[in-house]
């Protein structure tokens, strides 16, 4: 199917672009991988489309202090030859095939808000948190408060997503990302991330998981994490994280997997997730 028309623009600055979303009607276009086949299908009628390519506060990686901050328009593919955390650059690697990972944006997945998104879940594990700039101004968002529904957001209306923060790795910290993918379109049937970091006695002394694809938007598991701060990481202790991991999760289920299903494959990886994170934290 043909879109229906729209205007076109095109700013060259942030401020152009959170004035030119004051137009109710108006929609925000970075790498287009989702926004566009929903405009050709029709689901999707903006009125206009504010192409953010010339707007290079939303371009860069860089560290500030303790942290990581990726701009919203960088690449998957760039993400996935980042150098920091595992599982950020695992689940970039596994996002989509190798034209949406050249095109997609970071930004552009996480406002998008898919519930079987592959980078949200590693976000998530690793206590990433979104700066968003708007008519407001500019306010931080714990990307675990970020997702509020299916397609879902915290951003208000005129706001733009400028970038994500992530903390830098420490000593003796190890992550990992592990998926179960739709054979057809390599969308998450389940996806783990977690973070683990170890004192130097081998102590669990931090804790991040992320989940998506099993409820009806990725989130952190933030009982399973209480059940391993302070452990040895033990295989019974991954194994209670493992079944604390759906405690207050309604499991989705669809015409690719059954609830049931979903829900033992999410115990499963998040087995698999802590395992591989664990192996990467040794001191």
């Amino acid at each position: 199917m043909i879109p229906q028309e729209f205007r076109y623009l095109r700013p060259a600055s942030l401020d152009e672009a959170v004035a030119a979303l004051a137009d109710p009607g108006a929609k925000l276009l970075a790498g287009g991988q989702s926004l566009l086949p929903l405009m050709r299908l029709r689901f999707a009628a903006p009125d206009a489309l504010v192409d953010l390519q010339d707007v290079a506060e939303l371009k860069g990686v860089e560290v500030r202090g303790e942290e990581l901050r990726i701009g919203a328009l960088t690449r998957h593919v760039e993400v996935a030859g980042l150098d920091t955390w595992d599982a950020l650059r695992g689940a970039a690697q596994q996002t989509g095939d190798r034209q949406v990972r050249r095109l997609g944006t970071i930004g552009g997945a996480v406002s998008h808000a898919d519930p079987a998104g592959d980078l949200p879940a590693a976000l998530l594990a690793l206590g990433a948190r979104a700066e968003l700039v708007g008519p407001g101004g500019r306010r931080s968002v714990p990307l675990e408060e970020f997702f509020t529904g299916p397609l879902m957001t915290a951003a208000t209306p005129g706001e733009v997503l400028e970038s994500l923060f992530v903390p830098l790795p420490s000593g003796g910290s190890g992550s990992a990302y592990c998926k179960l993918a739709q054979d057809a379109s390599g969308f998450a049937l389940v996806g783990v991330a977690a973070r683990l970091g170890l004192d130097k006695g081998g102590t669990c002394r931090m804790a991040g998981i992320g989940v998506t694809g099993v409820g009806f938007t990725p989130y952190r598991a933030r009982a399973a994490e209480e059940l391993l701060l302070g452990s040895r990481l033990t295989d019974a202790d991954i194994e209670k994280a493992a079944r604390a991991v759906l405690e207050d999760v309604e499991v989705a289920a669809d015409a690719y997997a059954s609830a049931e299903y979903r829900a033992e494959m999410c115990r499963l990886f998040t087995r698999r997730a802590l395992a591989a994170a664990l192996s990467k934290a040794q001191i």
